[in-house]
């Protein structure tokens, strides 16, 4: 999904963990990444193995984001930070574990369990657990999730992820969501309700991990006939999760327990805090030094969706007490620019373009290499599809090879674009100065485009097919911990929505490789996981040999967290703290 942390935009399987020899070279990261938030510094008590006392019931938590929620409708949401808030109010078939050891595997939620295929991987069964309500105390069944599914068929929804339109097998006639006569009655064809409790799913071909699909939000039910209007249902949806929406503006949203939530039923959340409150406030400084303070709310306040003000790393990490309070982890996001393949169709100057990037520069600019590694690949070496190439000399040359990329411009002549449109979230500026200032030293005039936070700039501006940017700032964290959950939704043709206003693409070089298409096709039928492992590897290695995208860094989360808070460790799957495990010590 694209990564929210703009302020501005997932397959491992049980078992999954990093290879040895890359948790070595994060040792910092990995030293923290699997540990509950220590928050030592302000401890009243300690349990009696040296560890702070665990989170109580009760008090109000506060989290900061740098930018408003985009949706909080589940079948709109596409973004990180939006699908880590929506757990707390949305419960989907499967979700992903709330524990650092074991975060990539899934267990059942809504369902009793994690799926249970036939026909070759090409059908999936899933039965509701009985008791799980609504917070009007009407009980969630087969019906809600099947409207749920067909929803994401709407022609009017620009944003959401695009797994269900993906894996589902057609109707016979395009569908259009649940809408008029609904299909004569027949709605979303592969979507059919056996029982009140039993869903089933009929897939194009085999899909093996299809139970890991079915924890995103686009799969979660909604019930039928109280989602109208739309735009206010993705303020206000129905909850049948801990939590229940109580107030909602675009500058803050405010939760409160749900009491027709069923403890017994759920296997990860908890509900810890009477009530959370999610603030938007865009100085990432100012949020920052406020809970470096540590007063008042600021003590039970945990700096959500953006790290550590790069002005105050040192400080931090150098105090033994302010580092004691960081949450801190590696997760499955890539940093990268996007390059328009349609604008820029001549591949040397693509190929010119990631020569050029000063990498390192970048880095330094994001804060230090505790932000994360320099990036060869669009998938993440945390994922075992990742495989290890730099086909652009970035180890050897992290500030760039301005000499190659002369070269290649040299070659490519009229071929090259005059001027490149580089376009980026306008809080994102002095980063993407580094990147302008690359392009110019290998000789090509660079304009800064900033967007203000007015537009969505995923789903509007660099999701539109016809947009006129060459080099596009993104972000990408895997869906779930496999290549399958990367590559096909940023580099599949086939994805690229068509018409004239389409927009909430999310491939965004608008790569239709005819090669790339196909090996996409064959890695998504392979049943074998180590060979489609090896698979999505070979694919990341030939979308970089078309110079698709710029990798910048292979991300790491720094955030910061009041002394009162406690529960708090980097989720992979949505690279920031996980909201559902967040407490207080003294509420």
């Amino acid at each position: 999904m694209p990564d929210s942390a703009t302020t501005v935009p997932h397959r491992a399987h049980p078992g999954h963990r990093a290879p040895a020899a890359r948790r070595s070279r994060r040792a910092l990261a990995a030293a923290v990444a699997g540990l509950s938030l220590i928050a030592t510094a302000a401890c009243d008590t300690a349990s009696a193995e040296g560890q702070p006392d665990p989170p109580r019931p009760g008090g109000t938590l506060h989290l900061v984001v740098a930018a408003k929620l985009e949706h909080l409708d589940p079948q709109r949401i596409a973004a990180a930070t939006d699908a880590n808030i929506s757990r707390l109010f949305t419960r989907t078939l499967t979700t992903f574990k709330s524990d650092p050891e074991s975060a990539s595997e899934i267990v059942g939620d809504l369902a009793t369990d994690t799926g249970r295929p036939s026909e070759g991987n090409r059908v999936w069964d899933f039965t509701l657990k009985k008791d799980v309500k609504w917070e009007d105390g009407s009980p969630v069944t087969c019906s809600d999730i099947e409207y749920g599914v067909e929803r994401n068929f709407f022609t009017s929804f620009t944003t959401g992820l695009q797994y269900p339109r993906q894996l589902l097998k057609d109707n016979a006639e395009p569908y259009e969501g649940p809408k008029g006569d609904n299909n004569d009655g027949k709605g979303l064809e592969s979507v059919t309700c056996l029982d009140e409790r039993t869903v089933r799913f009929e897939l194009k071909q085999p899909v093996g991990d299809f139970g890991y699909a079915v924890a995103l939000s686009v799969f979660a039910p909604v019930p039928r006939g109280r989602d109208e209007p739309r735009e206010e249902y993705d303020r206000k949806p129905m909850s049948n999760g801990p939590y229940k929406i109580v107030e909602s503006t675009d500058e803050k949203l405010v939760l409160e327990r749900n009491p027709h939530w069923v403890r017994a039923t759920d296997p990860v959340r908890q509900q810890y805090p009477d009530r959370i409150v999610v603030t938007v406030d865009p100085d990432v400084a100012a949020v920052t030094y406020r809970i470096l303070q540590d007063q008042g709310d600021a003590a039970s306040t945990v700096q959500l969706d953006v790290d550590v003000a790069s002005n105050f790393v040192q400080q931090v990490i150098n105090d033994e007490q302010l580092s004691a309070r960081l949450i801190q982890g590696e997760h499955t996001g890539v940093r990268y620019l996007a390059i328009n393949t349609r604008r820029i169709s001549d591949l040397r100057c693509r190929q010119a373009l990631v020569y050029a990037a000063n990498k390192r520069k970048f880095r330094s600019a994001m804060g230090g290499s505790m932000f994360g590694e320099l990036a060869t690949s669009v998938i993440s070496p945390s994922l075992r599809s990742h495989k290890e190439f730099d086909l652009y000399n970035t180890k050897s040359k992290p500030e760039g090879d301005l000499e190659r990329a002369r070269e290649l411009l040299q070659e490519a002549g009229d071929a090259c674009p005059d001027k490149i449109r580089l376009v980026f979230p306008e809080p994102r500026r002095r980063l993407m100065s580094v990147i302008a200032e690359s392009f110019q030293r290998a000789g090509l005039e660079t304009e800064m485009i900033g967007i203000g936070a007015d537009r969505n700039y995923f789903a509007d501006v660099i999701g539109r097919p016809d947009n006129d940017y060459d080099v596009m700032w993104a972000g990408w964290i895997a869906d779930w911990a496999n290549g399958s959950a990367v590559i096909p939704p940023l580099f599949s043709g086939k994805v690229i929505p068509k018409g004239e206003d389409a927009n909430g693409n999310q491939n965004f070089s608008l790569l239709d490789d005819p090669e790339i298409n196909a090996m996409i096709d064959e890695a998504m039928a392979e049943s074998d996981l180590e060979r489609q492992y090896a698979m999505w590897g070979e694919i990341d290695q030939k979308i970089m040999e078309r110079a698709a995208i710029i990798p910048l860094m292979y991300m790491t989360s720094l955030r910061m967290a009041g002394s009162n808070v406690r529960g708090g460790f980097i989720h992979p799957q949505y690279g920031s703290p996980d909201v559902t495990q967040l407490g207080l010590a003294n509420p």
